[in-house]
């Protein structure tokens, strides 16, 4: 075994030695463990997401209201930066191959509150 390889043993074992004593105080002392709401790992259908390089942020998705809201921190605090809701993104159809998808832009709110429309139109016409 090489010497790099024992020193990478060698401080696995201690890491492992410590955790077993920190364990140990714990247990002996007795304290409660902490939960955030809705204990354990359960977070009523938010995700946090971070992004690391020149420009962090912080992203939080709610997936019972259906927000996305991207946190940037400004003078050591996180600021609000920016918010989208994705409700009706999961009930429109793929508008790939549309005169709007053509023309290279994107879509206005007016030109995605028509295809919704269309969209509830089909939808209400195709039940029997």
């Amino acid at each position: 075994m090489s010497e790099q390889m024992k020193n990478k043993w060698m401080i696995n074992g201690l890491l492992a030695v410590i955790l077993t004593l920190l364990c140990g105080y714990y247990i002996r002392s007795g304290m409660a463990p902490a939960h955030a709401a809705g204990g354990g790992w359960e977070t009523d259908g938010v995700m946090a997401i971070s992004t690391v390089g020149d420009n962090d942020r912080l992203v939080l998705v709610d997936t019972g209201k259906q927000n996305i809201m991207v946190y940037k921190q400004l003078n050591k605090q996180f600021r609000l930066v920016g918010a989208r809701s994705y409700k009706y993104d999961v009930e429109i159809e793929d508008s790939a191959n549309t005169p709007i998808e053509a023309r290279g832009q994107g879509a206005t709110y007016h030109e995605v509150w028509a295809l919704y429309q269309t969209y509830l139109k089909d939808k209400a016409a195709a039940k029997p």
